[in-house]
């Protein structure tokens, strides 16, 4: 099984969702979630356009009164899964998922979390709620929009309070952090000195 999940900032460009065809095709992706689409809805049409095999699909419209941020998209290969249960909250979109050659039945969540961190707390208090009351094992991914160590940021601008807010979270959700393999960095602001 593979999975891509990318904050690809505007759904709407052609050279974003280009390559986000070509990695769909050349990567075989069982699992696709991509956040800040600035999207309020897809056609199936459209959505169908981005493989060659049948997904299941569903989304987060993109916030605001132009709709010019957030939103989240999740798709799921029908060939591998059986899409059950869904669900969408503020800041999240989930699937139950049965995948057909182990036969095992778990639910993806993917996050796209404030960048305005007067809501993160509102956005860690609402994760907590899904994950808790989840029956079934969970996958957690997404934007967090939040940092767990102060090394995963480049200056020495960190709020400690709300990295031990998210980082209790996720003790308290009992999850486990996926350790990142090639850069250093998730996001930079392609400046000489990247934030």
């Amino acid at each position: 099984m593979c999975a891509l999940c990318w904050n690809i900032r505007g759904f709407g460009h052609d050279g974003r969702r280009r390559q986000l065809i070509e990695y769909m095709r050349d990567e075989h992706i069982d699992i696709v979630a991509i956040q800040e689409t600035m999207r309020t809805e897809f056609s199936l049409p459209e959505l169908d356009r981005l493989s060659p095999h049948l997904f299941a699909w569903h989304w987060l419209p993109s916030s605001g009164s132009s709709g010019h941020s957030g939103g989240i998209l999740l798709g799921v290969k029908d060939a591998t899964f059986e899409a059950g249960g869904m669900d969408r909250g503020q800041f999240f979109v989930s699937m139950e998922l049965y995948e057909r050659s182990l036969n095992f039945k778990w639910e993806v969540t993917i996050v796209y979390g404030p960048a305005d961190h007067s809501r993160s707390a509102s956005f860690l208090e609402e994760l907590h709620r899904k994950v808790s009351a989840a029956s079934l094992p969970v996958v957690v991914g997404g934007d967090f929009n939040l940092l767990r160590f102060a090394e995963d940021k480049s200056n020495s601008h960190v709020n400690f309070a709300r990295m031990q807010m998210f980082n209790d979270c996720i003790a308290d959700l009992g999850l486990r952090e996926i350790d990142r393999v090639g850069a250093r960095f998730t996001w930079t602001n392609r400046q000489a000195a990247p934030t």
